[in-house]
């Protein structure tokens, strides 16, 4: 009697509570798992599912939801931060609580915010400049070069002031003027300065099919926006 008491409590408790406490824990950890697993990350990124009503997880329903990389490399950027924000998907539940991986019905995918560091800009930057890099500063208007540049014998600091920008999804710095600290530049320099600063870097081959569309500059970083059109789960790399 007992037996078959449990067996008719255990999936009613399910439906009742699991929405709302162990289940979409369960779920989240698989597809972290997962996607830590596909992208070789060192630290297991940050998943939040979300299901409106939340009963509709039991169905395998999803609304939508937030997969989150700290300090990770994607394609030939190391990103400070990385959001996917999911479009509404499905799994199958059940079959993803027996085996421990998420077996879908329809592959994840959504927008893409890449955020990167001042640091690593300038990083970008000396791997691709034509010119000595000092330092490089961004903010809200855009992005400056600390360079160098020699007259009658004499070196002094210059700023050089652009735009960042993609071209054929690489990253471009689009120079457009110069600060020289006062000190006159003559047309012929400044205008070799002004090209060799320029850069264009290759973000190199993204995981998932990433496609960059745009890039903004904010106070000491810049942020990628793109689209991940899907994200198979399910499948480890040789498994």
């Amino acid at each position: 009697m007992r037996s078959v008491i449990a067996a008719v409590l255990v999936p009613v408790v399910v439906f009742l509570i699991g929405p709302y406490t162990f289940l979409p824990s369960l779920i989240e950890y698989a597809v972290a798992r997962d996607v830590q697993s596909r992208l070789g990350v060192e630290k297991q990124p940050e998943v939040r599912l979300r299901s409106d009503p939340a009963p509709e997880m039991l169905r395998g329903e999803f609304a939508g939801g937030r997969i989150t990389l700290e300090n990770a490399r994607l394609g030939g950027v190391r990103a400070q931060r990385a959001r996917i924000y999911l479009d509404p998907f499905d799994i199958d539940v059940w079959d993803t609580m027996r085996s421990g991986r998420v077996v879908d019905r329809k592959p994840l995918s959504g927008d893409l915010w890449i955020e990167v560091s001042e640091d690593e800009v300038a990083r970008l930057t000396q791997a691709r400049s034509d010119v000595p890099v000092e330092g490089v500063g961004v903010t809200k208007r855009g992005m400056v070069v600390s360079s160098e540049a020699t007259v009658l014998g004499s070196r002094f600091p210059v700023d050089v002031e652009g735009d960042l920008g993609l071209r054929d999804g690489d990253l471009v710095f689009a120079p457009q003027g110069l600060e020289a600290a006062g000190v006159p530049v003559p047309d012929e320099l400044a205008d070799r300065l002004l090209e060799g600063t320029g850069f264009e870097y290759s973000l190199g081959r993204l995981p998932y099919q990433t496609s960059i569309t745009g890039v903004e500059t904010g106070e000491d970083r810049i942020v990628l926006e793109g689209r991940v059109p899907s994200i198979p789960l399910g499948v480890y790399p040789g498994g």
